[in-house]
């Protein structure tokens, strides 16, 4: 090993090295206040040293690509591991079963999303995945007194090989007709010798779609994630909305900047049809949730489903205009918006609810807010705002640049569909913003009249940064264009 692919790889030496120091201390002496300590630090020094290689560091390999794209969102993906972090010491202290080992695993997942963030060929791919799912199973069962977590473990353990021998198939089909696993070698052999009456070809695509579809969450594929969601810890359950899911998206848009899908119809036509099902299914059924978790599940795969009409637009068979990077920038900001608000969203959720009780977390907890919380409320409202894509939020922003991608590919159609899709999502996030107006005497979600320090922090931090870039979203897309481009 060189030393700048040394140095490319420095934030992942980082993680590994912080996961196996603390199975060491874990071995001589438990000490849940410095193994907490130690995860922040470890991923703090990650994500400095990530920051310092944006725009910097060009490596590509075999197995993977560092560059301008991959180190933005290998940055993200830190940042989002890193504020996790410090709720999971006040999370786990409540808690009576051995702490030390859910740190191990959190750090395991979030090296396994940075491989498969930067993979390029589906051997590091699928190892990056494996390593991501793997830790997030025994996470989500973590709490093994409670019935609930147990069953959704053993769901997501089940469910997730399925899907993981979908996509091996769909691997070894792909190698089998290409003679290699070098995505972009995939990816410049298929244009030239696949057509629509290739069933081969076909089969593959097929089955990759549906472990994507699977990992991602989206419609008719998405019957796991709402139970899951409900089951898990919260902590566990912030991970599964951001961390595992945009590393996946992160290889599609490279996936689909690089190739000529849009000669591809009946990759394009399945697609679309999975986008359009996801945000209808999604908000439609997220109306219908009195569990506050079950609806952000729901919530989450209308998100995604927007997601991919960027995917779609990257390379449109009929664009409006000559710019080639417009779809490519929406996704990624859309991408960083929806993960700065459902970690801002899980963040006051897991600061909130009380780990002693195992109440559901239902929308009637969240009564009151407003009057015995009101900075928390006030947090949740923007957030909630930046979901449903309102004004002076990221998430208009983020809408607005998915909108623009759209109709730049005349994906008018789905374009009704995103439409429809908002009107819904607005309806139950005003919902719940009215919800924590109400007034009510007694609360069951509540435990802490004060605040920590830790608190204070992220309810700063999640404020800024949504009416920041809602307001001023001008930086970071300066940022993403060049970076792109």
């Amino acid at each position: 090993m060189n030393v700048a692919l040394g140095y490319a790889l420095l934030p992942w030496i980082i993680i590994s090295s912080t996961a196996l120091v603390i199975m060491l201390f874990t071995a001589i002496k438990r000490d849940h206040r410095y193994t907490s300590l130690m995860t922040s630090l470890g991923l703090f020094i990650a994500l400095i040293v990530q920051i310092m290689q944006i725009g910097v560091v060009e490596q590509h390999h075999e197995l993977f690509i560092i560059d301008g794209m991959t180190t933005l969102l290998s940055a993200l993906l830190i940042l989002v591991s890193l504020l996790l972090s410090f709720l999971l010491h006040p999370w786990l202290q409540n808690l009576n079963d051995p702490k030390e080992e859910y740190y191990m695993l959190f750090l395991l997942a979030t090296q396994g999303a940075l491989v498969v963030c930067a993979s390029s060929h589906f051997g590091s791919f699928f190892l990056g995945l494996e390593l991501m799912s793997l830790s997030l199973v025994p996470m989500v069962a973590y709490k093994d007194n409670d019935q609930i977590a147990l069953e959704a473990g053993i769901k997501y353990l089940i469910l997730s090989a399925i899907a993981s021998a979908f996509m091996l198939f769909a691997m070894a089909i792909i190698y089998f007709y290409s003679g290699t696993l070098d995505i972009r070698e995939i990816i410049n052999h298929f244009p030239r010798t696949a057509n629509s009456s290739n069933i081969i070809y076909s089969t593959a695509i097929s089955l990759l779609l549906v472990g994507v579809a699977f990992k991602l969450s989206l419609a008719p594929c998405h019957l796991w994630v709402a139970d899951l969601f409900e089951g898990a810890p919260l902590p566990t359950t912030a991970l599964l909305a951001t961390l595992s899911k945009a590393a996946i998206f992160v290889v599609l848009i490279r996936l689909f900047s690089e190739g000529e899908w849009h000669n591809q119809t009946g990759v394009i036509t399945i697609i679309s049809i999975i986008a359009a099902a996801s945000m209808l299914i999604g908000n439609f059924l997220a109306l219908l949730q009195k569990n506050m978790l079950r609806l952000l599940a729901y919530s989450s795969i209308a998100h995604f489903g927007y997601i991919l009409l960027a995917i779609l637009a990257i390379k449109p068979s009929l664009p409006l205009t000559s710019t080639t990077s417009l779809a490519s920038e929406a996704a990624i900001y859309y991408l960083i918006a929806y993960l700065i608000t459902v970690v801002g969203t899980f963040a006051i959720l897991t600061l909130l609810t009380n780990n002693k009780h195992s109440y559901p977390l239902t929308i009637d907890c969240l009564k009151g807010l407003f009057w015995v919380k009101p900075s928390y409320a006030l947090a949740l409202v923007f957030l909630f705002l930046s979901l449903a894509g309102i004004p002076l939020t990221v998430g208009f922003v983020g809408k607005f640049y998915l909108t623009l991608a759209a109709v730049n590919g005349q994906l008018w159609w789905l374009l009704a569909i995103l439409v429809i899709g908002s009107i819904a999502g607005l309806f139950y996030y005003l919902r719940l913003i009215l919800t924590m107006m109400e007034k009510q005497t007694d609360s069951t979600l509540l435990i802490n009249t004060s605040s920590s320090l830790t608190s204070h922090f992220i309810l700063s931090f999640v404020i800024v940064m949504v009416i920041g870039l809602g307001v001023f979203p001008d930086g970071l897309a300066q940022v993403i264009v060049e970076l792109v481009s």
